[in-house]
């Protein structure tokens, strides 16, 4: 039942009568020869008595299809059709007169005639009426090829090899009434109880109201009241002492939220804010929510609306009448306490994650096409490496919008033809998600309303998306799992559990006056600082020199695409920065945007604009702003909305040359600014994990990496590490945890990172360690760990061996000994150790046995900890190109680039991240980041450059990047000229002839050889 709602929306736009019903089958296992049946809900009773049988099929383990089709439709709410023998038998004389139908559905395959006159006799038998029906699959005839491909990727085949029985005839359109007629000429009443069907089919589904979940209140407290007083309490611990100001505004909030009937929400939320809480979970309350003084109160958010000037109606108004939406993120290690809290507290049957639907994007489209059609996995990433993302809409212009397609062979076959087809696709759904924290709570069971099934992850989810839910009127929630916040908690516990004292970061007035915090954002070095470490953020940190709250905050949202598309970025920075004078459109604006420059940056500057320009209402001015910021708005929409503020502003005095000037920079940006309560959020988080990576660099971004890092990859961040004094370590056996861990000015890789390390063998680890101490020989570890020969390789060759004081070679050579001799269990203590594995000192004849082997040279360990991590630990990645640049000539480096500002230079990079941008005239361009020996640095690549270079620019590097040195405010960039392949030398890329892949034998010698056989 996915798409009811959408469905039921679209048929009464066009002025159709939605009929809503499901075809159900007997087993949980795919089964196209099993007992099938059609419902279709009656009424709204019908419906819900439908949902709860999509959601049995799904959940039930047992689901028999007779007996629940028996249960759900005894009450006649429901019409049930099948042309399943077995199970007209069972459902006959079980279920009301007029309920039960005798399905006649032709297909068009041979044997037809007979399979449907023999399903009439048994109807005739059994006293039951017959219905016609089309199984339909597509609309038009052509669309056939399209259903077996997209059958084919269903089912993980090739089109190919899909059986007799997996496919569907050319009948299976969407045919019209005369050819039904033609159909079934034999069966006139079949066809006549088809209409009375759907005449009786009268069901509607519930929209147009808010169904809140029930919340338990003392005896006599009503849902306002206990609100109102929780609130009141909130605002006495928040503000000392209580002024009129707080209470007028508490009480006007609370009169708005009370006539709006949205109490019971804010409980709540209320009420999972202060389990979190409770629990030290670490949680941020965000979005326009931070606007209301009320959450303020409550403790769902933490930024002041009073002192940050925040106005309420951006959250809520009282012409408003959706709900509320309150986002609250969480640690994403500990989210799932939260939602456990939920399920226990409002009952499993109540409560439910959203789902989410996956659809086809142009990659996706063309990669599953192509896999059924039979092309290789490398032909089909070689292609879809360069494909953008999005839908591929411009079927006569994909190399002009995106060049970097100029290299594939477009016209070719079978590729023209996968593209076509991909485009027939794209937007299609694909498979069911979860919704990244989209909880929906309900008074009644949800199943009343919504069909349920399980996720892959084991998760119950709704069928409906987020649009379908909230058109019901049920309510939604975002509990939402947020990395940094783990990166936060996780750095504190570090600290206190090394005796480091109690970490307080919860006043961010103290936060703002540390100078190392305020030094280390005003020069754009925040590199894992959360909503901060973006290229174009921190280089609009260095340009404003930022060192407040407040800039922080209002960089946040200045940095938006609307606003920066529409020159007011730049008008800001120069503003802030005095190079350009600031001025006011309108003399009320200088009191309204005085504190950003004249210039509007948030959402609610959209509000203040058009109350004070064009005298709306607070509420008015709103909606408003949230007309212009949909997706789906028209250019009349947009036509007559402009009419009515110009018409306004000018009737208040304004001239319509400053009106219409006003209404374009709000135009501009309004539907993708921040809201200012939304960035004051996110700068506070940012402040934190600035303070935390001034004070505790090696645990901070040790918790970064262990966390999954943030915008860039772990190589970028183990690179920001050593840039700022720290030792980066390689995992050891004795001294890993299974995540990263740093302390004092060392970072040490965690075991974890370590591919084909399982979790079992990771906790036996760990286990072993914690019971009997440090392993003392690579014995001492076979004997206590039971770790596979490939684990065991892994592990000697990244270094996590190393403190047994031998070489990486000698201690594969050992491994290889224990693991033929069968000795993996003999024991390793004193002189054990010394005669299984003599000395190679010692003259005796084990020396021939095990011989001294040199260890790996530093460009070997590179190449296997970029093959066994992902990343360099020795050095960084660049190292491995030593000889290359050693001949390469006129470079220059990172740490030159801003005594070169106007001159053309040549400077080798490996990438870190790239964000590619449409321009609106010029076509494709992209922001590449990349890093030397000596730090990170900006190339902007304009579109002239990237129709010649784009392939290139998307690679793997390293580069080598012609250009010139541009420089604004002390933030200098490469404007990109030239982009070449930096290529390593063969003899270096090799491995060494005869080695296998897990055992190199750099220095092993003939003799060696001769005495390992």
């Amino acid at each position: 039942l996915y798409a009811a709602v959408t469905f039921a929306a679209k048929a009464r736009e066009l002025g159709i009568k939605p009929i809503f019903g499901t075809e159900l089958t007997a087993s949980v296992e795919r089964s196209d020869r099993g007992a099938r049946a059609v419902v279709l809900a009656r009424d709204r009773e019908g419906f819900a008595a439908a949902c709860r049988l999509v959601t049995a099929r799904h959940l039930e383990e047992d689901f028999d299809l007779a007996e629940a089709i028996a249960t759900e439709a005894a009450g006649g709410h429901l019409f049930v059709l099948t042309g399943q023998e077995d199970l007209l038998q069972r459902l006959a004389g079980r279920l009301p007169q007029g309920v039960l139908y005798a399905e006649l559905c032709p297909t068009g395959r041979s044997g037809e005639t007979a399979r449907l006159r023999r399903l009439a006799g048994l109807a005739e038998t059994l006293g039951i009426p017959l219905v016609g029906t089309a199984n339909v699959h597509f609309v038009e005839r052509e669309d056939h090829r399209v259903h077996e491909l997209l059958r084919a990727i269903d089912l993980g085949r090739t089109v190919h090899s899909l059986k007799e029985t997996e496919r569907v005839s050319g009948w299976c359109r969407l045919a019209s009434a005369g050819e039904m007629a033609r159909r079934l000429a034999e069966y006139p009443e079949a066809l006549a109880n088809t209409v009375r069907i759907a005449r009786q089919c009268t069901c509607e589904l519930p929209t147009g109201r808010v169904i809140f979940p029930a919340f338990s209140l003392p005896q006599g407290e009503s849902a306002y009241s206990a609100l109102l007083k929780a609130s009141f309490r909130g605002a006495c611990r928040r503000y000392r002492p209580l002024s009129s100001k707080v209470l007028e505004r508490l009480k006007a909030e609370l009169e708005v939220i009370d006539r709006l009937g949205f109490a019971p929400y804010f409980l709540l939320v209320a009420d999972i804010a202060r389990f979190a809480r409770r629990r030290r979970i670490p949680m941020i309350g965000r979005g326009s929510a931070a606007n209301s003084l009320v959450s303020y109160t409550l403790g769902i958010t933490d930024v002041d609306p009073i002192r940050y000037n925040l106005f309420f109606e951006r959250f809520l108004n009282p012409q408003r009448n959706s709900p509320p939406d309150i986002d609250l993120d969480f640690s994403w290690r500990r989210r799932d306490e939260v939602l456990d809290y939920v399920y226990r507290t409002y009952g499993t049957d109540r409560v439910a994650m959203i789902c989410t639907y996956v659809t086809f994007s142009a990659r996706l489209a063309f990669r599953e096409i192509a896999k059924a059609m039979g092309l290789t996995p490398r032909e089909i990433t070689r292609f879809t490496r360069l494909l953008p993302y999005r839908a591929l809409a411009y079927a006569d212009s994909l190399e002009d919008r995106w060049p970097e397609c100029r290299t594939l062979p477009l016209e070719e076959e079978p590729y023209r033809t996968i593209l076509n087809l991909a485009r027939r696709i794209a937007g299609f759904p694909r498979h069911l998600s979860i919704h990244a924290g989209g909880i929906v709570v309900s008074p009644f069971p949800l199943t009343e309303l919504v069909p349920l099934e399980r996720s892959t992850k084991g998760l119950v989810v709704t069928q409906y998306d987020m649009f379908g839910v909230e058109e019901l009127g049920l309510v939604k929630i975002d509990l939402l799992s947020q990395r940094s916040l783990s990166v936060v908690e996780e750095v504190v516990r570090m600290v206190e559990q090394r005796g480091g004292g109690r970490v307080g970061i919860g006043d961010i007035d103290s936060l703002v006056r540390d100078p190392a915090t305020v030094r280390l954002i005003e020069e754009g070095r925040t590199m894992g600082c959360f909503y901060i470490e973006s290229p174009a953020m921190r280089s609009l940190l260095a340009k404003l020199r930022v060192r407040s709250f407040e800039m922080l905050t209002a960089a946040s949202s200045v940095i938006r695409p609307g606003v920066a598309e529409s020159g007011m970025m730049a008008q800001f920075i120069d503003r802030h920065n005095g190079r350009r004078p600031v001025s006011y459109l309108h003399p009320r604006l200088k009191e309204l945007l005085g504190e950003t420059y004249g210039v509007m940056v948030y959402q609610e500057d959209v509000i203040r604009v058009a109350h004070a320009i064009a005298g709306m209402s607070l509420g008015e001015a709103d909606l408003l702003r949230r007309a212009m910021s949909g997706k789906m708005r028209s250019r009349e929409a947009m036509a007559r909305l402009e009419e009515h503020f110009v018409s306004a502003a000018v009737a208040r005095g304004t001239s319509r040359e400053v009106a219409g000037e006003i209404w374009r920079q709000i135009r501009s940006f309004a539907g993708y600014a921040f809201c200012k309560a939304h960035s004051a959020s996110y700068a506070r988080v940012s402040f934190q994990v600035a303070w935390l990576k001034a004070h505790y660099p090696a645990e901070f971004m040790a918790a970064v990496l262990a966390n999954g890092g943030g915008f860039y990859g772990p190589s970028a961040y183990i690179e920001e590490a050593r840039r700022m004094g720290l030792k980066v370590l390689p995992p050891d056996i004795n001294r890993s945890d299974i995540e990263y861990q740093g302390k004092g000015r060392a970072i040490r890789v965690g075991l974890g990172v370590l591919t084909g390390l399982t979790r079992k063998t990771l906790e036996a680890i760990l286990r072993a360690r914690s019971e009997r101490g440090f392993f003392t020989s690579l014995a001492d570890f076979c004997s206590r760990v039971d770790a596979s020969y490939a684990e065991m390789q892994n592990l000697i060759r990244c270094g996590a061996f190393d403190s047994f004081e031998l070489t990486r070679p000698e201690l594969l050579w050992r491994l290889e000994f224990l693991f033929k001799s069968g000795r993996r269990s003999v024991s390793c203590k004193g002189s054990d150790r010394d005669s299984l594995f003599p000395s190679t000192h010692d003259p005796g004849p084990a020396r021939h046995v095990v011989p001294r082997l040199p260890e790996y040279s530093r460009a070997e360990r590179l190449r296997t900890e970029h093959e066994l991590f992902g990343f360099t630990v020795s050095g960084h990645p660049l190292t491995l190109y030593q000889a290359e640049l050693s001949v390469a000539s006129g470079l220059v480096s990172a740490r030159d680039i801003p005594s070169c500002e106007g001159r053309r230079v040549r400077i080798v990079g490996r990438p870190i991240s790239h964000k590619r941008i449409a321009t609106k005239k010029s076509g494709a361009m992209m922001f590449l980041s990349l890093d030397d020996l000596t730090g990170p640095f900006e190339v902007v690549i304009f579109p002239d450059c990237y129709r010649r270079y784009a392939a290139l620019a998307l690679g793997q590097g390293p580069f080598i990047i012609t250009g010139r040195v541009a420089g604004e405010y002390g933030v200098f960039t490469v404007i990109c000229e030239k982009i070449e392949l930096l290529r390593r030398n063969a003899s270096i890329a090799a491995r060494p002839k005869g080695a296998k892949q897990g055992v190199p034998l750099a220095g092993v010698s003939k003799t060696a050889l001769s005495a390992r056989r």
